[in-house]
């Protein structure tokens, strides 16, 4: 891939803007809604492994990006719980939100990660969403402290194969595209949900992105990304991170082999 490429995938965002998408937990509560809300959570499916597909560096680095901006800024700002704000709960980590998360599931996440007495600490977030969880992050900041390097291996080891298993089922042809293009829709789901087939005008591009994955018109699915700008007029941060997915995705399909 050209270093031309590379910039644009990988150029800084400003906090500013990164840090107001963060309030957005469509993903979680579509999650909440489809898996927990279900009884799901517990199953197989999800308190696995997951898949055990890789998505690219870059990928993983551009999610990381959008959740917590850099170690640097999450040894700042995040090793602490967060509340960040709207329909979110408690958060730690690399965005893992307590209040869209099972007692069963933080355990799973986390023992193996930071203390127990934190793991235990953190059950009375679970569940919790909105602005009742403001408190809640606040009276947890003296009892749980979780590193960087914690953060990054739940998130990598746990959170995302889930996810790449998700969009491994919910759409056609995913082994076809390469670890970035797969990782780009992997983003997509984790900031909006695996929400290919609801219905609705919000939801349009995403039913277009299972048709063209199902049809393997791949070079199709970049549009459909930055067709979904014109949901969040008002917040840069998701617009942008909306481009960095269609321009990973279009840097994925043009380093596959030539048929």
């Amino acid at each position: 891939m050209s270093s031309k490429a590379d910039s644009l995938i990988e150029a800084p965002i400003e906090e500013a803007f990164l840090e107001q998408a963060r309030g957005d937990r469509e993903g979680l509560a579509w999650w909440w809604d489809n898996e927990a809300g279900r009884g799901v959570l517990e199953g197989p499916q999800i308190s696995g492994p997951g898949s055990a597909t890789p998505i690219s560096q870059r990928a993983f680095d551009l999610i990381v990006e959008f959740e917590v901006s850099s170690q640097q800024i999450y040894e700042q700002k995040y090793r602490s719980p967060t509340w960040p704000q709207g329909a979110s709960g408690v958060t730690i980590g690399i965005g893992y939100d307590v209040g869209y998360a099972t007692r069963a599931q933080l355990h799973a996440d986390w023992d193996d990660a930071i203390p127990a007495a934190m793991v235990t600490a953190l059950e009375r977030a679970v569940g919790v969403q909105g602005g009742s969880a403001q408190p809640i992050a606040r009276a947890l900041k003296a009892s749980v402290d979780v590193s960087w390097d914690a953060a990054i291996k739940v998130h990598r080891g746990k959170v995302m194969p889930r996810w790449v298993g998700l969009v491994e089922r919910s759409l056609a042809n995913t082994a076809r595209i390469g670890p970035d293009c797969l990782g780009a829709l992997v983003s997509l789901t984790y900031n909006r949900g695996a929400s290919f087939t609801k219905a609705g005008d919000r939801y349009a591009e995403m039913r277009s992105i299972k048709q063209h994955m199902a049809a393997a018109a791949f070079a199709a699915v970049p549009g459909d990304l930055r067709s979904m700008k014109r949901l969040w007029p008002g917040v840069p941060g998701l617009q942008m991170r909306r481009e960095r997915e269609a321009r990973l995705f279009e840097a994925g399909l043009a380093a596959l082999p030539v048929a």
